[in-house]
């Protein structure tokens, strides 16, 4: 989803592609949705996004402050090399973000709210690594983080570990339990991507003020 396919010059829109067009000349940026008719003006740089995740229907139009143009630039050079999904897909996935942006009434700059949605799908995961994420997007890695703490109040590593916070605190207070018995400390810290149960309920006294324990018989600290 959201992967690039195509990037460069061209003047023929493809009538009813099951692509998402952009155009951008520099100063303004063209979204045709797939199987949209469009007959407007077509000249400019253009990608084409295959199976793009957004609710829009229609064309949109904004104004281009350069960024569409650089990812649209960017995709281009790297659909000439090999192994270049993920960097396609991460283009793809910053694009389709400033249409669905600029498309409603958004809180968030589209690379800002790139990153909560990356965020979102991956407070489980153990594994992931948000600074790698940050820097595989086609901006720089200060400006995305500056930017984020601008517009959230916190520092990427920071939202992500209130995200994760939040989700135990939810786990906690949910009473969820399995087949036989309520979570384990252990078993919600590995819900919320924490490996070390320790580790996590360092971190969980650190934000609430209490333990996991203390937290679930109703002392809730600092909230």
């Amino acid at each position: 989803m959201n992967k690039i396919v195509f990037a460069g010059c061209g003047s023929n829109c493809e009538k009813l592609s099951r692509y998402l067009e952009i155009i951008t000349d520099g100063e303004t940026v063209i979204a045709v949705p797939p199987y949209c008719n469009y007959g407007g003006k077509t000249d400019g740089l253009r990608a084409l996004i295959d199976q793009p995740v957004m609710p829009v229907k229609k064309t949109v139009v904004f104004a281009d402050d350069g960024e569409i143009k650089h990812a649209v630039r960017q995709a281009e050079k790297f659909l000439k090399l090999k192994g270049n999904d993920s960097v396609l897909q991460a283009l793809g996935n910053l694009l389709v973000s400033y249409v669905n942006f600029y498309s409603g009434d958004g809180k968030f700059s589209p690379v800002v709210e790139l990153v909560r949605e990356d965020v979102s799908k991956n407070l489980s995961n153990p594994a992931y690594a948000l600074d790698d994420f940050i820097k595989k997007l086609p901006l720089n890695y200060d400006y995305v983080r500056k930017l984020f703490q601008k517009e959230t109040g916190l520092t990427p590593r920071a939202y992500l570990e209130g995200q994760r916070m939040e989700l135990a605190a939810n786990l906690i207070s949910s009473g969820v339990t399995n087949k036989y018995s309520n979570y384990s400390v252990s078993q919600i810290a590995e819900a919320c991507g924490y490996l070390e149960p320790l580790y996590f309920s360092r971190v969980f006294k650190k934000h609430f003020g209490v333990s996991p324990v203390l937290f679930k018989q109703g002392f809730h600290g600092k909230h």
